[in-house]
């Protein structure tokens, strides 16, 4: 017996010593130069705030990269919708993509965006647009467009609240309907 444990012994301590990681070796395999540091599909992002929910984020894609800068980059589709002190929804701001800030706190989107306003029936689309989350602005220098049952109002750049309850378009173009108050 103690013939069969010295070469089952030997072979265990080859295999001990054998096997070795190296690091830079392992590094090379599974690191990948652009890749996120955190990957999510179907990102469904809440801040509530005394048990109200102000602001609900939903991306089908949603890539985080934490170097050079803090930034989550949103792909496919993107979803705000921003609620009053109630926890009612008033507008909600679609994109088919985006990026974060997370130091600014900017969230950036782009491509067929369009906010909307339910009370109001009012929708504002555009290509490019910045909401500070910050302040609660959303803002453009593109080209506008807001459309209402009332009137379809067209320009360039744009100020308005995150709830679009008003909004300031900086060079407007067009026929636009003045009520005048008697």
């Amino acid at each position: 017996m103690p013939q069969v444990l010295i070469p089952i012994g030997i072979l265990l301590m080859g295999m001990l010593f054998s096997c070795e990681n190296n690091s830079d070796e392992v590094q090379r395999i599974t690191h990948f130069e652009n890749a996120p540091d955190e990957y999510t599909e179907n990102l469904d992002m809440f801040h509530n705030d005394s048990g109200y929910t102000k602001v609900n984020l939903y991306a089908s894609v949603s890539e985080t990269f934490h170097e050079p800068k803090h930034i989550t980059k949103f792909k496919k589709f993107l979803r705000v919708d921003f609620y009053n002190n109630l926890g009612d929804k008033v507008s909600t701001l679609t994109a088919l993509r985006g990026i974060l800030d997370h130091d600014e706190d900017i969230v950036e989107v782009s491509d067929s965006v369009r906010l909307i306003n339910y009370e109001k029936e009012q929708t504002l689309e555009t290509e490019y647009l910045i909401w500070n989350k910050k302040d609660s602005t959303i803002r453009t220098d593109r080209n506008v467009l807001i459309s209402s049952p009332k009137e379809v109002l067209i320009g360039k750049g744009l100020v308005t609240k995150q709830d679009f309850s008003f909004f300031e378009i900086i060079e407007p173009t067009g026929n636009m309907n003045v009520n005048k108050e008697k």
